[in-house]
């Protein structure tokens, strides 16, 4: 898959819907929580300008949205690319071959690291919109009336991405050998969604 920094959306979403394991379900959760957290600057640099122009009050906080928002964007959209990544080495991990004990036992901890790996990383693009969440929240009610369907709809975004990667996670999880491994990254995964759910109550 082309960078995304450098290629087209046209491009990504022909990628995306080409008949091949990856790009997938991952890194579109990555990009559309990236989208959301563009929402949230928008939304807030709007406000900024009126704030700017009218000495608003809320300026810091729009100001500490705006950059918390900016930062989750550029870690997302390398998520997005992490996420096609991890699964093409799990996918590449799966054909390894199975004919003799050596082999089924090199191939089973191939499986193992490679699904740790795919489920690392949409763990980290759930807690990144969890971040993306927290700035759109933050700025409620404190932001340009005119951009708070925006803002909503970067707040639904944000809840959409955390929960399809939260989906990706689970799907790895029984790939990983170690059971405590298992453990903490499920536990991780439920306090991120639990985080992702209180900012953006439906």
């Amino acid at each position: 898959m082309t960078h995304l920094s450098t290629t087209s959306l046209t491009s990504y979403l022909d990628a995306l819907a080409a008949a091949t394991p990856a790009p997938g379900g991952g890194s579109a959760a990555g990009v559309t929580g990236a989208m959301g957290a563009a929402l949230v600057e928008m939304v807030a640099g709007l406000s900024l300008a009126k704030s700017d122009a009218h000495g608003g009050e809320h300026s810091a906080l729009q100001q500490a949205a705006l950059e918390r928002a900016r930062s989750a964007r550029a870690e997302l959209l390398q998520l997005a690319e992490d996420d096609a990544v991890a699964y093409g080495a799990f996918m590449e991990a799966l054909k390894l071959p199975k004919s003799s004990d050596d082999e089924r036992a090199a191939r089973t901890s191939a499986i193992s690291a490679a699904a740790q790996r795919a489920a690392e990383v949409p763990l980290a693009t759930l807690r990144a919109t969890v971040a993306v969440a927290e700035a759109a929240r933050s700025i409620q009610d404190k932001s340009l009336l005119a951009a708070a369907s925006d803002l909503e709809v970067a707040a639904r975004f944000a809840r959409a991405s955390g929960e399809s990667a939260a989906e990706n996670v689970e799907a790895n999880l029984p790939y990983i050998d170690d059971p405590q491994t298992r453990a903490e990254i499920a536990s991780q995964t439920s306090a991120a969604l639990t985080a992702l759910h209180r900012a953006t109550p439906q």
